[in-house]
């Protein structure tokens, strides 16, 4: 059930892309400072939104890394603190 469940989705997904990029293929111009690049619309969202992803996934699992490393010390500290009331 959940093969079948995926496979629609991404048959869905595939379908909403698909469509979105017919309907978005315009080319526009981007500049920064002195460079200048053009693409079609459709690829320019597509990869700010995959910087955007990835963006999201490094910042988060920097957190939980932090978050584990302090998770480990408590763990410790509450060993220690064991073995030190028995």
């Amino acid at each position: 059930m959940k093969k079948l469940l995926y496979v629609v989705f991404i048959i869905i997904a595939v379908f909403i892309g698909l469509t979105f990029t017919y309907m978005n293929n315009q080319t526009v111009t981007i500049q920064y400072l002195s460079a200048t690049m053009e693409m079609h619309l459709s690829m320019l969202i597509l990869s700010i939104f995959t910087i955007g992803v990835i963006t999201g996934y490094s910042v988060s699992f920097l957190v939980t890394l932090k978050m584990r490393r302090a998770l480990s010390k408590a763990r410790k500290e509450v060993r220690n603190l064991e073995s030190i009331s028995h």
